[in-house]
């Protein structure tokens, strides 16, 4: 009777991640489902995977069971067992913005270029390709239809060492067109607290309620100054003191302890050592823009990426490390979880209770040729198939 018992129960855990189920759905291993319920996944799969492909809500139908074996008198608690649908995470992204003296530089050299220079074609100043490019993309598709909600903080704040205590524009829905008319009347001036500016974002976004993914956009032209020595990154003093090390840990902060990632835009020639501070932030490397079309495709890439490449999965996987990802119901389509994010999945926060898609299986997300995702948790020590 034992052995029957266990048998039954070993075959339907294997058995669990190679079950033909439905677009998007969630499995992990668990008791044999109760025909008829929310968790009957033998029912589910008789319904095939065309999914629209789209961002589709995430269900809340959850069973849990204990089972007896009276023949050994002991209970043993099973796994967790969720027919769910994938969430598209929506993101709330704050745009750190270098407002410092050398952003009247040109992109491709340090050779000062007045805005004039840059609207006749004859010199991009870094300034003026900023706005442009910000301006576009605050009026593309994923702000419109409300994917990304955007806040903006400009530093420094006071033509020295200062950052203001809050955002120049608070994160919010419909706040695009206030921060557009907010950097149209700024003029660039002073020093790169950068790391002030850093802190006082993450502490903003540890205020914000919402369920959406949290992402600081730092774009900039230099290295980190007003290291915090006597006023320091607090107003006054330490202008040519390099900071990129403190810079780094704070970021890393708001990455490990917040799940608050850091994607870096370096503008300018003399930026190859903002890759530090992307890797500190969760996102690896920088995105170099040395030309008005790079900076566009930088911009592009990093809010496509969180508006339509960033899925919730409702809280932590039993084990992490045992998660199989597939599209279009085709066993050839699996993306390898790439921690390098390249071309394949992770984790966006420490907690592991979202993933982000990276190279091409973000595009052909974005693009449609994916039409079905199918998500399966395993439980520790059983593969998913």
């Amino acid at each position: 009777m034992t052995g029957q018992r266990m048998t039954s129960r070993t075959t339907w855990l294997w058995s669990c991640g190679g079950l033909t189920l439905a677009a998007a759905m969630f499995v992990t291993c668990g008791p044999a489902p109760i025909p008829g319920s929310t968790s009957d996944i033998g029912g589910a799969a008789g319904s095939g995977r065309g999914g629209s492909g789209g961002p589709i809500t995430l269900a809340t139908s959850t069973s849990k069971s204990t089972g007896t074996d009276s023949s050994v008198g002991t209970s043993t608690q099973v796994c967790k067992q969720s027919n769910n649908n994938l969430t598209k995470q929506n993101a709330d992204v704050l745009l750190v913005l270098d407002k410092t003296g050398s952003m009247t530089s040109a992109m491709d050299s340090g050779s000062q270029c007045s805005d004039g220079d840059a609207d006749a074609g004859t010199c991009q100043q870094r300034w003026s390709t900023m706005v442009s490019g910000v301006n576009a993309v605050l009026g593309g598709a994923a702000t419109t239809a409300g994917s990304v909600n955007w806040g903006l903080e400009l530093f420094n704040s006071d033509g020295n060492c200062g950052v203001a205590a809050t955002p120049d524009v608070a994160i919010a829905a419909g706040s695009a067109a206030t921060v557009q008319s907010t950097i149209a009347g700024v003029t660039p001036g002073g020093a790169t607290p950068t790391r002030q500016a850093i802190i006082n974002a993450t502490a903003y976004l540890q205020t914000l309620t919402d369920n959406n993914g949290k992402y600081i956009l730092l774009a900039t032209d230099g290295e980190p100054n007003c290291l915090n020595t006597g006023k320091g990154g607090k107003g006054g003093g330490g202008q040519g003191t390099t900071d990129l090390t403190g810079t780094a840990g704070v970021i890393n902060t708001a990455y490990t302890s917040d799940g608050i990632k850091t994607y870096v835009i370096g503008v300018g020639p003399d930026v190859a050592n903002l890759n530090q501070l992307a890797f500190a932030g969760g996102t690896n490397t920088y995105y170099p823009a040395l030309s008005p079309q790079d900076l566009d495709a930088a911009l592009s890439a990093i809010v496509g990426a969180v508006a339509s490449c960033t899925f919730s999965l409702g809280g932590t996987p039993p084990d992490p490390t045992n998660v199989l990802i597939e599209f279009n119901g085709d066993s050839s389509l699996r993306p390898p979880q790439d921690t390098s994010h390249t071309n394949g999945w992770d984790y966006t926060t420490p907690a592991d209770t979202s993933i982000q898609l990276y190279g091409s299986w973000c595009d052909n997300v974005t693009n449609g040729t994916y039409s079905s995702y199918e998500i399966r948790m395993g439980c520790p020590g059983i593969p998913v198939q």
